[in-house]
């Protein structure tokens, strides 16, 4: 009898494991959308609604803000965010992030400092078409659907870019995978840009305990079985080498999400000009983000320098 009763504990220990990591391989790649509830009419900026077809022709939502001038920053958002940013309270059941986020603080600095900008949902975020999350390996056909966007509207623009986590290595990745394509980029703003593998396995170690890190693995398959990559697989690492344009990292030197030989590793292998801002005062990642909003000046000043 006994063994029968160790056995369904087993059976239940197990089944329950496997939920787990099923619920965690679906939030990396099927995330929770984030709702569309401010707008840059909350700063008092005038926008246009516009909507554009990634490269691979998902419809993509977003707006534009005229500025003084065609040079045009586009502002790209994190996982699991959308284009303005990140509220707590509707991120659904899975409640793994407690911090609010507001990317509109940043445009408004940058349409401040004279410039358009372009902010838009990615595939599967707030209100554009859905597809597998790829934490930029699929995202960077979004980045291109951008450009091309622009190209229509003015020709042939001047684009910057200030590009949050995911963002940020989708921007990156789209340097190197349709640098053709990309050529009327002349900067970008990477702001902690991270490898799928590292964050998992730092927030997880971070949020639950060193014992979650058994999950990683098997969430890492239930990805690749499911139609998604791997972990490792999800990183601008490898694609650094190619972007020759000017880039700005900016890095939390105290984010628990992430470990510093990631940021220093995007560094390291890109190949044109680039720059450091490893920011000193302790915040976790999300704080990060607010903290670009609130203290634009070295991103506002790259932008210039190169824009």
């Amino acid at each position: 009898m006994l063994i029968y009763v160790l056995s369904g504990l087993v059976a239940l220990v197990v089944a329950v494991f496997l939920l787990v990591c099923f619920v965690f391989s679906s939030f990396i790649m099927y995330s929770h959308r984030q709702p569309v509830v401010r707008s840059p009419k909350d700063y008092g900026l005038e926008f246009e609604n516009v909507e554009f077809e990634s490269a691979d022709g998902l419809k993509l939502k977003g707006w534009f803000i005229p500025g003084e001038t065609e040079k045009t920053v586009v502002v790209t958002h994190p996982f699991p965010f959308n284009r303005h940013g990140f509220l707590a309270k509707n991120q659904g059941l899975l409640r793994l992030f407690k911090t609010d986020v507001d990317l509109l603080k940043t445009v408004r600095a940058v349409y401040g400092a004279g410039y358009s900008v372009l902010l838009f949902d990615f595939r599967n975020h707030g209100e554009s078409g859905s597809g597998v999350t790829g934490i930029g390996l699929n995202e960077y056909l979004d980045v291109v659907g951008a450009v091309h966007y622009l190209k229509s509207r003015f020709g042939t623009p001047q684009i910057g870019f200030v590009s949050f986590c995911m963002g940020a290595n989708s921007t990156l990745i789209a340097l190197s995978k349709a640098k053709a394509e990309l050529a009327d980029v002349r900067c970008v703003v990477a702001v902690q840009p991270v490898s799928a593998l590292v964050f998992v396995r730092s927030f997880m170690r971070d949020v639950f305990t060193p014992a979650s890190l058994l999950l990683v693995p098997v969430v890492d398959k239930m990805c690749q079985w499911r139609g998604g990559y791997s972990l490792k697989e999800m990183s601008p690492l490898r694609y650094c080498r190619d972007v020759t344009i000017p880039v700005f990292y900016v890095q939390a030197k105290t984010d628990p999400w992430t470990e510093l030989s990631d940021i220093e590793g995007f560094y390291g292998e890109t190949a044109g000009s680039k720059e450091l801002w490893m920011i000193e005062e302790k915040m976790g990642r999300f704080d990060a983000y607010n903290y670009v909003g609130d203290n634009p000046e070295k991103i506002i000043n790259f932008l210039k320098q190169h824009l």
